[in-house]
């Protein structure tokens, strides 16, 4: 919107003040509008700019918009985040090994660290369908005993309802398979654990082809960081990345 306001009002005249939040997830948009206001300022020095971000690389972004005083002010909130563990378990892909049994065994080893509901970050839809239809089968094989883990997915084309399932703690441990909306959009409760995929559908053009696409593509690291501090809110948490 801000962006295509900027065509009958080029220096933004109308606003004293913006605020670009969660800069660091780098999509397009924020990209060319962190450049585009950049430009403006020498002509709006009454211009105040805001950007936020939990994992933000703020020195360079204090270089970006730097001016005849120097670096932009960085100003720092500390937030109540516990500890979080971080574990790395790179696999292998083969014909009788995929990632969902990566998320499987990720699952298994985080069972025996305590209680607390898990959050498995998955690129899309389909991957989150197919990953709890796999862990339902391995969990029913695996006699942990006391009540069986609720598997719950996140996504955008689910109910109202079945996506309110998500905030209600219920007796068992529960798994919630989400895409990159638990990342920043929302704060599922009781998360301990987070097994993250490192991968995400991202939106691109395609020169080629003329059009946009959702692509599965890797994390950036300050991505993978405001993954792992999902499961740092409500005590110590343990981060599996695979």
């Amino acid at each position: 919107i801000l962006l295509a306001e900027t065509q009958g009002a080029p220096w933004l005249g109308q606003y004293d003040t913006l605020i670009i939040d969660e800069a660091h997830e780098r999509s397009l948009n924020i990209d060319f509008l962190l450049g585009y206001l950049r430009q403006i300022l020498p002509r709006r020095p009454d211009l105040k700019i805001i950007v936020t971000s939990a994992t933000i690389d703020a020195d360079r972004f204090a270089q970006h918009f730097a001016g005849a005083r120097g670096p932009a002010p960085v100003i720092t909130v500390s937030g109540r985040l516990f500890p979080v563990e971080q574990r790395w378990r790179p696999f292998e892909e083969r014909r009788d090994f995929d990632l969902d049994d990566a998320i499987a065994d990720a699952v298994d080893e985080l069972w025996h660290d305590g209680p607390g509901d898990i959050l498995v970050f998955l690129p899309g839809e389909r991957e989150i369908r197919e990953t709890a239809d796999h862990l339902r089968k391995h969990l029913a094989q695996v006699s942990r005993g006391g009540p069986q883990a609720e598997i719950l997915p996140l996504f955008a084309r689910l109910s109202q309802a079945e996506q309110d399932r998500v905030f209600e703690s219920g007796n068992g441990r529960r798994i919630v398979l989400a895409t990159n909306v638990a990342e920043t959009s929302l704060t599922v409760p009781g998360i301990r654990y987070v097994v993250d995929s490192g991968l995400a559908r991202v939106k691109r053009y395609s020169y080629r082809n003329k059009v946009e696409q959702l692509q599965i593509e890797a994390v950036s690291q300050a991505a993978a960081n405001q993954r792992a501090g999902r499961c740092g809110r409500v005590s110590n948490g343990v981060c599996i990345r695979l």
